[in-house]
């Protein structure tokens, strides 16, 4: 596997375990308001006659009753979703459901009430809803004297009818956009020290390197120079290990400006550690001639290393034997 798909794995799990890891991680203390939306949305998601029975249970700690109406079923709940007729102490009222995909109830929903309530005989109108009213339903109720119950007010009536009541105060809530973009950025950071520890590993230990490669007996080379040739018998070796390190960098630095290298690095005292541009580049021939410069690096070891993305193995030289 590349470092760059090695990478990319790592970002891709460490950035959706964080995400998960956020989602799942409990919610803070949650607000007077807070409990009260996600009452209301939860009495939201119930069915008309569920939460027609919710609110008829709160109606009857109210004191209330279904005045039991012919034709009712048993429950005192129509079946087509029609007004309920309550009665408290002789005195009776209207109780009107308006449950439905809008979260808000507008006035249109209450015309009429009024004069329906004086058609079945009752003396009062309450109307109630798992979400709110906007502000001409509220001034019309006001102007007609109906009560208007809305799921912030209902759930406190409601709640001890609901099997798991707790579930609307203690959900977890979504995490916030900032908190997944800081998620997603640690995991880019996690990705990126992946890519970098993978290349560092490219170079294989001394330890684990494979034998060298037999030396190849009619490999072409380049005949040194005149020049080269009395400049390598004629200058004796230095003793002094600077000068000697200062060898091994001159070397270095000449064989990296060759066609077809990337960089050249001694990997050890004995191995020269070559990077190749391209899978077809084979710089032995010019590569050894300015190792032989060196007596002391005549013999060092080559390995050739082929590109990140290559599928070639790694090759070994060895210009001079010793």
């Amino acid at each position: 596997m590349t470092p760059f798909l090695i990478a990319l794995f790592v970002f891709a799990l460490a950035g959706l375990g964080l995400t998960l890891w956020l989602r799942s991680k409990p919610a803070g203390p949650v607000s007077a308001g807070q409990a009260a939306e996600r009452s209301a949305a939860q009495l939201s998601k119930l069915r008309w006659r569920d939460f027609a029975k919710l609110v008829l249970q709160a109606m009857h700690k109210r004191g209330y009753k279904p005045a039991g109406e012919d034709g009712l079923p048993a429950d005192g709940i129509p079946t087509d979703g029609s007004d309920i007729v309550l009665e408290r102490n002789g005195e009776r009222a209207l109780l009107s459901c308006k449950y439905g995909s809008a979260s808000v109830v507008g006035a249109q929903a209450l015309l009429g009430l009024a004069k329906s309530a004086t058609l079945r005989g009752t003396q009062h109108v309450i109307v109630v809803t798992p979400g709110r009213f906007d502000e001409e339903a509220t001034r019309i109720a006001q102007q007609q004297n109906i009560e208007l119950i809305d799921g912030q007010s209902l759930w406190p009536e409601v709640r001890p009818y609901i099997a798991n009541p707790d579930a609307a105060d203690t959900a977890p809530a979504a995490p916030a956009p900032k908190a997944l973009a800081l998620a997603w950025a640690g995991a880019a950071v996690l990705g990126a020290l992946a890519w970098m520890i993978v290349q560092g590993l490219q170079a294989p230990a001394e330890d684990d390197m494979p034998p060298p490669a037999p030396v190849v007996a009619h490999a072409p080379q380049t005949t040194p120079s005149q020049e080269q040739k009395a400049a390598t018998n004629d200058a004796p070796v230095p003793t002094d290990p600077a000068a000697l390190e200062k060898r091994r960098q001159e070397a270095a630095n000449a064989i990296s400006t060759l066609f077809g290298v990337s960089r050249a690095l001694w990997s050890t005292q004995s191995t020269l550690l070559v990077y190749l541009s391209s899978e077809e580049a084979d710089p032995t021939t010019d590569l050894c001639p300015l190792l032989e410069r060196y007596p002391e690096l005549a013999a060092s070891r080559v390995q050739l290393q082929p590109p990140a993305d290559s599928k070639k193995p790694v090759r070994f030289k060895q210009c001079r034997t010793y």
